[in-house]
């Protein structure tokens, strides 16, 4: 498959620029090796409607609106 945009990296900002492009009918290849440095997190603080969620809730929630998504591998 030939891909219009590949995003390395699936932390938030990864899954975010995935998630514009792919809304926009792009073409994309999220590559993500799932060895985050702050799995041993339990807490994320900052980011607006998820303040308190772990990270791997976080790209949890993430992952399943970029499912949403057919152009988004």
């Amino acid at each position: 498959m030939l891909y219009d945009c590949i995003v390395v990296g699936g932390g938030p900002a990864g899954a975010n620029a995935a998630l514009v492009l792919g809304r926009a009918k792009l073409n994309v290849l999220l590559i993500d090796d799932d060895q985050a440095r702050n799995k041993v997190t339990h807490e994320s603080h900052g980011f607006i409607t998820n303040d308190r969620l772990s990270p791997a809730e976080i790209k949890k929630r993430a992952f399943n609106d970029l499912l949403k998504y057919p152009t988004i591998h």
